[in-house]
Parts: structure tokens; sequence; C-alpha cells
């Protein structure tokens, strides 16, 4: 059986974005659309065989007043924030939100369809797991608003960030400044975050006139595991590391543990520094030195472009970059010192 057509296909088909196709099958007045446009609209509707799905297009004349917001771990301390600053978004603009996670593997990337089938939900905020291409192909389908949390699909699809960037360049070049040369990046390599977090690593160095080192840029994914594994990997090569900037708290916890059973303390011989800042980083030992973001921020920026598409209100930008606050200094970095050096090669 062939697959059914749905607005994503029609907006391909006819060169127009998936959210004014919807806006001119439902015949939103707001909208201003040439003729010619719908016209080609309506063919590539009758070439396709389209048929509006009645539960979605129910949903979008009669609001439930309920959004869902999807993320790949709840219980993940990076999100925790982000979950708060949207649900006060959604409060302050009279809308209940729920909350559906991924799974720790992202195994389930029609979460958000499956959602929508069985409650009343007016929009989606989506943050992808591990199988971010599937999730974020699924987020393309869905027959009402989406707008995605810290990650991209194109230039239309409604999307508030993080300028993952310029953070992971000012961590890098705060190691830098306390006379670090040898500077590993542990994290997820591919995906959206881990793609601008390495390319902002990688930044700093070059502007340093420091050649990047394939072998220090570790995948670890986002979890203390992975951090665990990654630091027994960095250690095992010829020329370790003197410092190492963690994707997150949880590969940073699990490079503190990798440490400790390898006998190497921290920071006399080994600096640890993060992405994300928060109270995970001060209970962490040592504390945590980090970059801190204003979470919340990012969570209630992307309701408030949720529900602005929601209610037909036309959006000044589909693109929001929330910069970094500062780096926050604590006790798991400090400045290279020659004799710890010395003493780490040892233990190495």
């Amino acid at each position: 059986m062939s697959r059914r057509a749905t607005i994503a296909d029609v907006a391909r088909a006819s060169g127009v974005s998936p959210g004014a196709v919807s806006r001119i099958l439902r015949n939103d007045e707001t909208i201003k659309v040439r003729d010619e446009t719908k016209q080609k609209v309506m063919q590539a509707m009758k070439d396709l065989s389209y048929s509006p799905n009645p539960h979605a297009r129910g949903l979008r004349m009669a609001r439930s007043g309920t959004i869902a917001m999807i993320v790949p771990e709840i219980n993940s301390p990076a999100f925790l924030p982000i979950i708060y600053g949207a649900q006060k978004a959604a409060r302050d603009r009279g809308y209940l939100m729920i909350l559906g996670g991924l799974g720790e593997e992202g195994e389930d990337p029609q979460l958000a369809s499956r959602m929508l089938a069985s409650n009343h939900v007016d929009g989606f905020l989506i943050s992808t797991g591990r199988n971010e291409a599937e999730q974020l192909a699924a987020a393309r389908e869905l027959e009402v608003p989406s707008v995605l949390v810290n990650r991209y699909l194109d230039a239309q699809h409604p999307h508030v960030v993080l300028d993952d960037l310029r953070g992971a360049m000012a961590v890098t070049e705060y190691l830098l400044s306390l006379g670090h040369r040898r500077i590993a990046f542990v994290g997820g390599l591919s995906r959206f975050l881990g793609g601008r977090r390495v390319a902002g690593y990688k930044l700093a160095l070059e502007l340093a006139s420091i050649a990047f080192d394939p072998a220090l840029a570790v995948e670890s994914g986002y979890d203390r595991q992975g951090g665990e594994a990654a630091l027994h990997t960095l250690m095992a090569a010829g020329d370790p590391p003197t410092a190492i900037f963690a994707t997150n708290h949880l590969v940073a916890a699990g490079l503190l543990v990798g440490a400790q059973k390898r006998g190497l303390r921290v920071p006399q011989d080994l600096s640890i520094a993060s992405f994300y800042d928060g109270p995970i980083a001060e209970l962490l030992n040592p504390a945590l030195t980090a970059v801190a973001f204003p979470l919340d921020k990012l969570g209630y920026e992307s309701t408030q472009m949720l529900v602005d598409l929601i209610e037909g209100i036309e959006l000044r930008t589909r693109s929001v970059t929330i910069a970094h606050d500062k780096i926050v200094s604590r006790g798991s970095t400090s400045a290279l010192n020659q004799q710890s050096s010395a003493a780490f090669h040892r233990l190495t």
C-alpha cells in the first residue's frame, strides 16, 4: 500500500511552505497568497491525491488550548530548565503543556504522531534524540504547528537554538587561557548539536594557531557511560590531553569517574570543563567549570513562537539564536602546571 500524501508532500510539489499550504487549505484570511500560488497548491493536491487528515483538521478549527513538548530524556539535567521555561510561557499564554519522552535511545520517532492521534493537541515543541534524522522527518509530517527546540531541520521550519558554536569557543578559549594546549573534545560528533560544538572547539584552536588533532575528538554520545569510556580512550593515547571539554554534565561526570579510577587528580593532573551550567555542576566533585546558557529562555522563546503559529500571528523570524551568558569557573579546572603535567604523564 502506498504512503498517504501529507501536507509536506503538497508543499514540496507546489514550492511553498507546509504552513502556507495548511493555511490555504483552511481559507485563512490572514495570509496573503497570489491566486497563482493557490492554483499550484490545488493542482499538487490533485496530483498527489491528497486528502486532509480529518482529526488534525478538526484540531486546527477548534483549539484545545494544549501543547505538547517532546524531549529525548525527561530526566536529563539540561532539559529541566528548558521544560520549566516552556511551561511558564504556556501558562502566560493561557495554554496547558503535556510532556513526552522519546527514550534514551530515541526509539520512538513517531511519538508526536501518536500523541496527536490520542490527544487534542494544538502544536508541538520537539527536541530530537539519537535517531535525529528519522525524528526530524516525522516532525515534518505533522499537520499541526511545531517548533524545534535546539534542533534544526531547514530555514523554513521554525526553531530556537543555543549559540552552540560560540559557547564551545568560549569553553575552549577559557582552557587555552589557562595554558592548556592539548585540549580534547568529548561528546557527540555528528548530530546537529555535536557538529556545532565541535566546530566551535576547532575554531578556537585555529584562532590560537593550534592544529586540530583528530585523536583528541572522541565520540561519547551524551551520557555518563560514554564519558567514562572516552576518558580511557584518551588516556591510552600516546600524547594524552591536559584538559577536556565535555559536551554536557553527564559526560563530564563520566570523565570524573574515569579519572578517579585511573588515579588522576582533577584539576591537578587533568582539567575538565563542560557545556551548560546548573545545580548539577556545583554538586559534582570537584565542582564543574561550565559555560552558562539561559536554558529557561530557550524553552520560553520556543513556546512563544509555537503559540504565535497556533494563533495565526505572523512570526517576525523563524530562527532565534540564544547566546551564552558567561564561563562559570569552579574547581574542575586550573592553570597548566609543568610539575603536575610531568606527574600526569607518569600516571598515564
